[in-house]
């Protein structure tokens, strides 16, 4: 599903004042790509083209450079695509103004009759349409500043959906599984955090203290840890640390603990530091709003009575 809204940048025949934002977002799109601009897009007579830009290549036999004819379409707002009549005459545009290639950058799509006189014509020639250049800008913080420039309302929507952990501390955040020292906050899972605790007087509903924190990989991690405390004789209590991580379950979790500190819950030296460093490691990842995806899992594990219980609701 398109994640920019076109529609965000002007129409480009409605005059305005703002009726060269395509032509400009096209300028900033491919000068990041790598393209050097020559000819920037100006009001008036353009002679065919709306931008100019040159291509360095390099190859066995040296550096060529590629000369770009550059013509904008931005047809968002009917949503019809670029026909040969809304791009006529390319070959004799691009030879009058001196460049070797042909680059659309549309908003739409080229239509089948225009994309058939592109492919006849000899001259080299591109086409960059609404998916690729949502492609170009999405994947990098270069791209990404260019995308919420020109597209406020899609970006906000976007980072919404995409969280990335706030950059509150020097250093970048890091949890290395306690098994296998993998970095579980790089992985899509990231595995469980495993709290080791004694009851209170059997009571397996009443932790009485606890006496280690450990983050691992799920599954052959965890089981190989399980094989270690063996002899402990401890309950394990564990949570999904992606869950953790939501900002809703991150507040009730810590509220949790803090239920259960004044309840006379203790904590081994080794337990508190760990927990303290697992709770400071999450949090930048925390700090945001929560995803579309996210409010329906707090919605399933808050009518998980065991769940609302241990998080003393």
């Amino acid at each position: 599903m398109p994640v920019l809204d076109f529609k965000e940048i002007p129409e480009a025949h409605v005059a305005d004042g703002r009726q060269d934002t395509f032509e400009l977002f096209a300028r900033d799109v491919l000068s990041f790509i790598g393209f050097t601009v020559v000819a920037a897009p100006d009001r008036g007579a353009d002679g065919g083209k709306d931008l100019i830009v040159e291509e360095r290549r390099t190859g066995v036999g040296g550096e060529t450079v590629l000369r770009w004819l550059v013509s904008c379409k931005h047809k968002a707002f009917s949503g019809k695509s670029v026909s040969p009549a809304d791009d006529s005459n390319i070959q004799d545009r691009v030879a009058a103004n001196k460049c070797q290639g042909f680059l659309g950058f549309y908003s739409t799509l080229p239509s089948a009759g225009l994309g058939g006189i592109l492919a006849g014509l000899n001259i080299e020639t591109q086409v960059f349409d609404r998916e690729r250049i949502e492609g170009e800008l999405l994947h990098s913080a270069k791209g990404l500043e260019i995308a919420e420039r020109y597209f406020p309302e899609s970006l906000a929507v976007w980072k919404t959906e995409n969280p990335s952990p706030a950059k509150i501390f020097a250093d970048q955040s890091s949890l290395r599984c306690h098994v296998c020292d993998k970095e579980l906050l790089e992985q899509d899972d990231k595995g469980i955090v495993t709290l080791w605790q004694e009851m209170k007087d059997g009571d397996y509903s009443r932790p009485d203290s606890y006496h280690h924190v450990f983050w691992t990989c799920r599954g052959h991690c965890d089981r190989v840890l399980k094989d270690r405390m063996r002899d402990e004789r401890l309950i394990d209590g564990w949570e999904d640390i992606s869950d953790v991580m939501m900002p809703t379950i991150y507040v009730k979790w810590t509220m949790s603990i803090m239920n259960e500190l004044r309840s006379g819950v203790t904590y081994s030296d080794e337990a508190f530091e760990a927990l303290k460093e697992f709770l400071l490691q999450v949090y930048p990842y925390v700090a945001r709003d929560l995803s579309t995806n996210e409010r329906e899992r707090v919605k399933t594990l808050s009518g998980i009575p065991a769940f609302l219980g241990g998080l003393g609701y």
